[in-house]
């Protein structure tokens, strides 16, 4: 690992911007309708060099904070204070490394919140803050993102990590080895109608797919994330017709997210139902993983037995610290899902984890899961930290529940177009993700920065 950067912050702002979705998302215990998207915009000085850099999340009512005493617009408020919170502390940075700046601004803007804020929340603004960062240093040293892992110039190595080695660390990421192309995973709600007929009278008339079927007709898409609610026998009905759509698709892959829905006996019986069911038998032969069944707050207590891991296991909401991951593991679990609003630091960190583990024949891996995603800045450098990252199939189907370059305006729906030919097209004067036999090229993203 060569000399690792230290830079200085001149200048940090933040912003946001509405974004209505087309449809609605039931997720969790909520319903999304309509939200904001978050900017952070900054200049810093390395090596005597000024570089400006860029980032954006999307501000996910009730994901990063589940309480019930918090409503829709009380936890995107408690974001946006994050956000705020972040863009303060960081004015302070002065020769600091990026491992070193994120570990100070999450630990500043979690003592500033207010109290009982769970981490994912307090540290949303340090990870839009750090995803800046990477921006600008990228640009400073005229590294794409995955050049820039792969040397470590943000201090991965350095992270306070017992479980793993600096030495080991250094290994995994040097043999990074992106991805051209990503297979977009369709995310498949409660109520997401599955065909035409399903289709209520709410539904838009903007020619764009809304049921199953007509987005696996419109894009050939073959990777698809399930949605549980927590109810054993409604969950395996619900897969059924899920699966007399899909199930005989060559090269289908399935993923179930339980968000927390399940109490451990209630997850043994959903298993043996999945399992006893046998016109399920191709369909659970596709299931790669279940993501978080248990609560976050428990989670990490419970040891993964033979009866609870009889599918492979990630955690999602219960990663909400850089510990998280290698404590799951100690518990049972297979994997971790990444999400640059969890920290991209992190998903480094816990991506030389899984390489590490696998040395010694431990069968782990990390997977790319983040519905909510919009086209634009926030879409490119998540997906371009998933392919990085060696994730073939992502979930991604923000596009599809908000429809489009919400917030952008002409000038800079033109300027990513001409930037990234092979992401997006314009058709019908409506500019969508290019997804051509369930792929989508990402070429353009390996360009000095991240993801712009």
């Amino acid at each position: 690992m060569s000399e690792i950067p230290r830079f200085r912050i001149e200048a940090v702002s933040f912003a946001t911007r509405p974004v209505s979705f087309r449809l609605p998302f039931h997720f969790g215990n909520t319903v999304v309708t309509h939200t904001d998207q978050g900017f952070v915009s900054l200049a810093i000085t390395v090596n005597s060099q000024r570089a400006e850099g860029r980032s954006a999340q999307l501000l996910v009512p009730r994901w990063f904070d589940k309480r019930t005493t918090r409503n829709n617009d009380q936890t995107v408020a408690d974001l946006r204070l994050s956000m705020e919170l972040a863009c303060k502390a960081a004015e302070t940075i002065d020769g600091e490394t990026l491992a070193g700046a994120t570990a100070r601004l999450r630990a500043a803007v979690e003592a500033a919140m207010p109290d009982g804020t769970p981490r994912l929340a307090a540290h949303f603004g340090p990870a839009l803050v750090e995803m800046a960062l990477i921006d600008a240093l990228c640009l400073a040293t005229g590294l794409n993102f995955a050049q820039a892992a792969r040397q470590d110039i943000f201090g991965v190595a350095t992270m306070e990590a017992p479980d793993i080695t600096a030495q080991a660390i250094t290994a995994a990421l040097s043999a990074i080895t992106p991805l051209p192309a990503i297979a977009p995973r369709q995310t498949v709600g409660f109520d997401a109608p599955l065909t035409e007929a399903e289709i209520g009278d709410d539904a838009p008339e903007d020619g764009l797919p809304v049921s199953l079927e007509a987005i696996i007709r419109t894009t050939g898409i073959r990777a698809f994330k399930i949605k549980l609610k927590g109810d054993p026998q409604t969950d395996i009905d619900r897969l059924a017709a899920i699966a007399r759509l899909i199930g005989g698709m060559d090269d289908l892959r399935v993923t179930l997210d339980a968000n927390e829905q399940y109490s451990p006996d209630r997850f043994a019986t959903f298993i043996d139902l999945l399992l006893a069911d046998d016109a399920l038998g191709p369909f659970r032969q596709a299931i790669a993983f279940i993501e978080q069944p248990f609560a976050r707050e428990t989670a990490l207590t419970l040891d993964i037995t033979h009866e609870l891991g009889r599918f492979p296991l990630i955690i999602d909401e219960s990663d909400d610290n850089d510990g998280a991951f290698a404590t799951a593991l100690q518990r049972g679990w297979s994997g971790t899902s990444i999400k640059s609003c969890k920290g991209v630091l992190r998903a480094l960190l816990n991506y030389a984890r899984v390489q590490a583990g696998r040395t010694h024949s431990k069968r782990l891996f990390i997977s790319a899961e983040d519905l909510t995603c919009q086209p634009g800045l926030c879409w490119q450098q998540d997906t371009l930290l998933a392919a990085t990252l060696g994730c073939r199939d992502v979930e991604r189907n923000g596009h599809h529940f908000g429809g489009g370059l919400q917030g952008y305006d002409d000038l800079e729906k033109a300027r990513l177009l001409a930037a990234h030919p092979d992401i997006y097209r314009k058709t019908d004067g409506h500019i969508g993700l290019c997804i051509e036999d369930g792929t989508i090229a990402i070429g353009s993203l390996f360009h000095p920065g991240f993801g712009r």
